[in-house]
């Protein structure tokens, strides 16, 4: 299809009122209205505190703060000292301060699990991850988000959203020393410098802004009585607070075209400026123009079953961060928002909490992941989902099941409330509720599935239907790929969000959708499922579903999975239609010591310690395999690895971080009906057995499942 095709079928996916706002922000940019706009503004001039809060001075607005007239969550970070310290222990203290002490020798966190050598202050105009530079004094109208000239724009950006001032406030309690308060003001007083308003590339995007303004925020509050906050350093703050919330409204069109978590966080941003800078002369437009956006952006992009639109559990968090610093903040000011904002954000932590794994505080990897951590309040490895769940339950006052330990942090930081504990492991009506929005988890709190199988009513960011998640005791078995880099060369530039990469089953080498662009599918798959207990013993254990990604090519996807118990695991894939067709199933595991019999069936048995696990996958057809680490080819057959080898045998934990890991292909080419049953057991006690067509899961001889081999033309098949 050309591109005629594709931009109307573009057109359709964002609909009349999202495509005239972007459009009106791509001819405001294109013009050089947008420049001239940004030009009449920039310069310090403009932003002067006698402009902006001209019935006030520095002295008063720094004294009005320390005396609790404008509150936050806290009253400077050193009164929460005792409470930190008994969270985090020597360990944790220890960990704190060297985190912290890294930074001002020069070595910043990057995306939650990388590090670079960028000197404090930063260079702000530098990729670390290239040695390339973006000139200050490129203006962002000008500019995109990747060149050969600069590279990846993100890495340039990830310094200037301020991150690393949680980690020096998180130092400055526990030590009271006050290079970390000086190092604070020193970096904003910098960017301030380099960086005027309205000037030069770093002003590019509302989000980015946005998140300074909570960074900064956090910052003022957390360094408040330290001899380094000085009227003088207050009145640059406020100038640049002033000036990014205009910036945020310069392109909030852009936002909300997006629907997306840019308009949520842009919103938060607004209200945040309004509702902790009241002298600022338009702080109480900001505030209720943020609070609409707001409301907005929830209603429309959190369902009412507490599923993110943007299907990610990585935007999921930050959105949720962003919700619980509002709510939270709200109270405090005793500023009231609208009652949906909270009633949605109760719904959405509910949600999140039925996929975060209780042994590993880990969740599936499952869609976009560009590294966002706004909030990094605890030692907690990035991935770590239980700071969350305990900031959650303290903020909504719903209850936990987590014990104590390091991620109890946060919540000393938002004024804990003591959060209600619960015996019980997983809600089960909050799994039926994901069930119906598309997302299935089935098995038992130590051994579990996700399978997704959704019906898309907002553009898909992946194309994943029927994807499988595979966790056993904190372990993830089959995993998803993750994201790695949006803006990267080919095949880099969000390769990773394709049908080839996922635990699923791929047709005449197609995606499940066809690629528009690197964040735009069109002729969308749509998949049904249900999820329930075969054994009536209340948790799910079984899940059957199907897509139609491939009804072009006269093909259906069908799938079944089976907790057959919390050791065995079987899938049955049904490929049923017309026609013949090249068909290939695709499991990513983790990069362990593996042993490869090409079969059949084909077998692979991983090892970690004391651990094994058997992986043997049957087909009713007679095809090929492959093993494939770190896009290149171990064992097997290269032609069933084919043009997707580079991307195959690879999982990104994090934005920019490209990790080996094990990918299995099995492929064949026939007529269908065709059928896959992949078996997958934990341990020795379990015995998989093929006969007569059959496939038999038994234990000491007591058969606990069965399943026929040969395909079935419109039923799952027995077992």
């Amino acid at each position: 299809m050309g591109r005629l095709t594709n931009l109307l079928r573009a057109g359709q996916t964002f609909g009349a009122r999202d495509g005239v706002l972007r459009l009106q922000y791509e001819l405001e940019r294109g013009s050089g209205l947008m420049a001239r706009r940004m030009r009449a503004v920039e310069g310090w001039k403009y932003w002067g505190l006698k402009q902006i809060v001209p019935r006030s001075s520095p002295e008063f607005i720094l004294a009005n703060r320390r005396e609790g007239e404008v509150p936050f969550f806290f009253a400077d970070a050193r009164s929460l000292g005792v409470a930190l310290k008994s969270v985090l222990g020597a360990t944790g203290e220890a960990s704190a301060l060297a985190d912290a002490n890294q930074i001002l020798e020069g070595t910043l966190p990057y995306f939650g699990a990388l590090s670079f050598a960028c000197g404090f202050p930063p260079r702000w105009f530098e990729n670390p991850a290239t040695g390339q530079r973006v000139s200050p004094d490129d203006g962002w109208t000008g500019m995109r988000f990747a060149s050969d000239d600069y590279g990846d724009l993100k890495f340039i950006l990830e310094p200037s959203r301020f991150l690393f001032v949680y980690p020096l406030a998180r130092a400055y309690a526990v030590s009271g020393d006050e290079r970390f308060a000086e190092a604070f003001w020193m970096a904003m007083e910098d960017w301030a410098g380099k960086n005027p308003p309205m000037s030069g590339p770093l002003w590019i995007c509302g989000q980015e802004c946005s998140l300074r303004i909570l960074a900064w925020s956090f910052g003022l509050y957390s360094f408040l009585d330290s001899t380094a906050t000085t009227p003088e350093r207050i009145a640059t703050l406020f100038s640049m607070i002033s000036a990014h919330a205009w910036r945020i409204l310069q392109t909030i069109g852009y936002a909300r075209s997006q629907r997306s978590n840019h308009l949520i966080s842009e919103a938060v941003g607004l209200w945040t400026a309004g509702t902790l800078y009241p002298e600022l002369k338009d702080s109480g437009f900001w505030r209720n123009r943020g609070a609409q956006l707001l409301r907005e952006a929830v209603l429309d992009q959190i369902t009412m079953e507490g599923a993110y639109l943007q299907d990610s559990f990585n935007y999921q968090r930050m959105v949720l961060h962003q919700l619980l610093w509002t709510i939270r903040l709200a109270e405090i000011h005793e500023v009231k928002i609208d009652p949906e904002i909270r009633k949605r954000a109760i719904a959405a932590f509910d949600f999140f909490s039925g996929f975060v794994d209780a042994q590993s505080g880990f969740a599936p990897n499952h869609g976009s992941n560009d590294g966002s951590h706004i909030l990094p309040l605890s030692a907690c490895d990035n991935n770590d989902f239980r700071p969350l769940l305990r900031l959650g339950s303290s903020v909504l006052d719903r209850p936990t099941t987590l014990e104590a330990g390091p991620w109890d942090e946060a919540p000393v930081w938002f004024g804990d409330r003591n959060a209600k504990q619960s015996e019980s492991a997983k809600n089960i009506s909050s799994i039926a509720t994901a069930a119906s929005v598309g997302y299935h988890r089935i098995g038992t709190k130590k051994a579990w599935a996700m399978v997704r199988a959704g019906h898309y009513t907002r553009r898909p960011f992946q194309a994943d239907q029927l994807h499988v998640d595979l966790w056993w005791h904190g372990l993830n078995l089959a995993r998803d790929a993750g994201t790695y880099l949006y803006n990267g060369d080919p095949p880099w530039n969000n390769g990773l969000a394709g049908t080839a990469v996922h635990n699923t089953v791929t047709v005449d080498g197609r995606d499940q959708m066809r690629r528009a662009g690197r964040f735009l599918w069109v002729d969308w798959a749509q998949a049904s499922g249900r999820s329930f207990s075969s054994m009536g013993t209340g948790f799910p254990d079984r899940f059957e579903g199907e897509h139609d990604g491939y009804r072009e090519s006269g093909v259906k996807h069908r799938r079944r999975v089976d907790a057959v118990t919390e050791d065995a695991w079987i899938i049955v894939d049904d490929l049923v239609g017309t026609g013949e067709h090249d068909l290939r199933l695709h499991w990513l595991l983790p990069d362990l010591p593996i042993e490869v019999t090409q079969g059949p069936p084909f077998a692979a048995l991983l090892k970690t310690g004391e651990a094994r696990f058997r992986w043997e996958v049957f087909s009713s057809v007679v095809g090929e395999t492959a093993v494939v680490r770190g896009g290149k080819k171990v064992a097997g057959h290269s032609k069933c690895v084919g043009k997707d080898e580079v991307l195959l045998g690879w999982e990104s934990p994090t934005y920019g971080k490209l990790c080996p890991a094990i990918s299995l292909v099995c492929c064949v080419h026939a007529a269908v009906p065709v059928r896959f049953v992949t078996a997958i057991v934990a341990g020795e006690g379990l015995q998989v057995q093929e006969s007569g067509r059959q496939l038999m899961v038994s234990r000491a001889g007591a058969e606990l499942y069965r399943v026929g081999l040969d395909p079935a033309e419109s039923a799952m098949g027995s077992g």
